[in-house]
């Protein structure tokens, strides 16, 4: 019962937990790429991490593997493969079991590839590049919903507050960051005039300008 208290106690840290363990990996599952436009940092975590626990098996990413084929232009069976290739099938098959791992089914049905590793890694960077300038506008567009972000008719304090940490969440997940009390001072200008008085105390106590 007391296991049970303890857990119901800090969700919000077992979660936190879980997205580390998400976003950079353990001992038996590499990082996951939950979103696309996530793939940047994510590239580098998956890099590092392969080449950390699986430094053979990253070399499928530089250099193409083709499975043999017989006469009839089918591939071989696997009793067929000859010694030499053993271990570069190998090697391709833990690649390939590493990447389905780390990218979420529904975006690795959105890469155009062959089948290689070699070919998936570099299909995850041309869809990148295609990302770029949506990435771009997105960014564009929450400086601008930051910018005038106040409170709309019919919203309550506690929508409000959700709302707008969604915004800054957001923001931060795109490398948009600003300094605290721009934060603090945004959220203030957006609250309903009877917390004037309180959000001023609360500045004043807990807020350092620079300069």
């Amino acid at each position: 019962m007391e296991k049970l208290s303890a857990f119901a106690s800090q969700p919000s840290t077992l979660l936190q937990n879980i997205n580390v363990d998400n976003e950079m990996g353990t001992s038996n599952k590499p990082p996951n790429l939950l979103r696309m436009e996530d793939y940047p940092s994510w590239a580098d975590k998956f890099e590092t991490y392969v080449q950390a626990l699986y430094y053979e098996t990253w070399t499928a990413i530089e250099e193409e593997y083709v499975i043999p084929k017989n006469e009839n232009g089918s591939n071989y069976r696997l009793s067929q493969i000859v010694e030499g290739d053993k271990s570069m099938f190998l090697r391709e098959k833990k690649m390939l079991n590493l990447f389905q791992q780390a990218i979420k089914a529904e975006n690795f049905q959105l890469l155009q590839h062959n089948g290689s590793c070699y070919s998936i890694w570099h299909a995850l960077l041309n869809k990148d590049r295609g990302n770029h300038d949506m990435r771009k506008s997105k960014m564009t567009l929450l400086k601008k919903e930051f910018d005038i972000f106040t409170q709309v008719n019919g919203e309550t304090f506690a929508q409000l507050v959700v709302r707008y940490c969604h915004l800054v969440n957001e923001m931060k997940r795109l490398g948009i960051d600003k300094p605290d009390y721009e934060y603090v001072d945004k959220l203030a200008d957006a609250l309903p005039e009877e917390l004037g008085l309180f959000i001023m105390i609360q500045q004043s106590n807990l807020v350092v300008y620079p300069g």
